[in-house]
């Protein structure tokens, strides 16, 4: 994925500022993409260099808003269309999954609950944004569409994540 594609398709409902993405990224983007609140401003400057992004209005202490151009509209849908993702994944959480049984069932219980309790706080978070949202966006809007599916993927990773719990649980404590 690419953070410069991310940072297009999140300007796309408005003109926005880089505190404003990076606030985004943080609530919103962060299971799908992660980016430091500092690469926004670099990642605006080179969107705008290159024509894919305008600054729309100055506001006060120098905030800048920007929003995407036709041309930054066209290199979304060349990205999203042309280009065959990069189907590797390098997923911590989901790799955590596949090694928790290496664990001891006390050791895996406490990596299980902890999961658990991230998971929950991220859906909550989501489903909230989610309702919020659902008020004044579209029901086809692409950001919504896609934050739909990382609440569906997240809810079956929490539900994975209570039924290994419950295992290690219910499971005879002598392991053969």
């Amino acid at each position: 994925m690419s953070l410069r594609h991310a940072v297009l398709a999140t300007l796309l409902p408005g003109p926005q500022s880089g505190y404003d993405l990076a606030k985004k990224f943080d609530e919103v983007m962060r299971g799908a993409w992660y980016a430091r609140r500092n690469q926004m401003y670099g990642e605006l400057a080179k969107l705008t260099e290159a024509g894919f992004a305008e600054e729309v209005e100055e506001g006060p202490r120098g905030r800048r808003a920007y929003a995407v151009t036709p041309a930054g509209r066209a290199e979304l849908r060349r990205w999203l269309v042309e280009t065959e993702p990069d189907r590797t994944v390098r997923d911590e959480t989901m790799l955590r999954a596949l090694l928790v049984s290496t664990l001891d069932p006390e050791d895996a219980l406490f990596v299980l609950e902890r999961e658990e309790t991230a998971l929950r706080t991220e859906l909550t978070g989501l489903r909230a944004f989610l309702a919020q949202q659902s008020t004044v966006e579209k029901p086809t809007d692409p950001m919504m569409l896609g934050l739909e599916l990382r609440a569906g993927m997240l809810d079956a990773m929490l539900k994975w994540t209570v039924e290994a719990a419950r295992r290690f649980r219910t499971a005879p404590t002598a392991r053969g």
